[in-house]
């Protein structure tokens, strides 16, 4: 690889092949960088979590007047596989998916496994016995009614 670069002449320091500032681990670094980036552009990163342990599914927590509507994104999920826990002002949305093993001729399927779980706290004043929660077409929604007296409420503004 060194043979290929040219020569270069620099005042006062006689013929070098590369400049000073550079070794040549720092060239090799160099040359095979953008090669390596190429070829591994789509290798996962090591420390990074993997393509599949990212989370699929969207959270959304939306206050309106009368309540507060929060909305999950768990599809492939059925109703009877998700639980909607309220502790003290935190909410939890667990799903949790596992399927029997499978015999195919003589090779056994490994069981598929999914579990995906979300928190949000909830602010003061809610009334815990009214929470409703819904599925359908893959999206939770869980409706939290408010107290009335901390519902917002519109004050005047008047001149002196």
């Amino acid at each position: 690889m060194f043979g290929l670069l040219p020569r270069r002449r620099e005042k006062g320091v006689g013929n070098l092949l590369v400049p000073r500032e550079f070794t040549p681990l720092d060239l090799l670094r160099r040359e095979f960088t953008p090669l390596f980036n190429r070829i591994n552009a789509f290798w996962p990163i090591p420390f990074e979590p993997p393509w599949e342990m990212t989370e699929p599914w969207g959270f959304t927590l939306e206050e309106k007047e009368k309540e507060i509507v929060i909305r999950a994104e768990v599809p492939g999920f059925e109703a009877s596989e998700l639980e909607v826990l309220l502790t003290g002002e935190v909410l939890t949305i667990r799903a949790e998916h596992k399927e029997a093993a499978k015999v195919e001729g003589e090779v056994p399927v490994e069981p598929r496994y999914n579990r995906l779980e979300r928190t949000a706290t909830l602010p003061v004043g809610i009334v815990p016995e009214e929470i409703e929660a819904r599925y359908h077409n893959g999206v939770l929604e869980v409706h939290v009614p408010r107290v009335p007296e901390a519902m917002p409420r519109s004050i005047e503004v008047s001149e002196p």
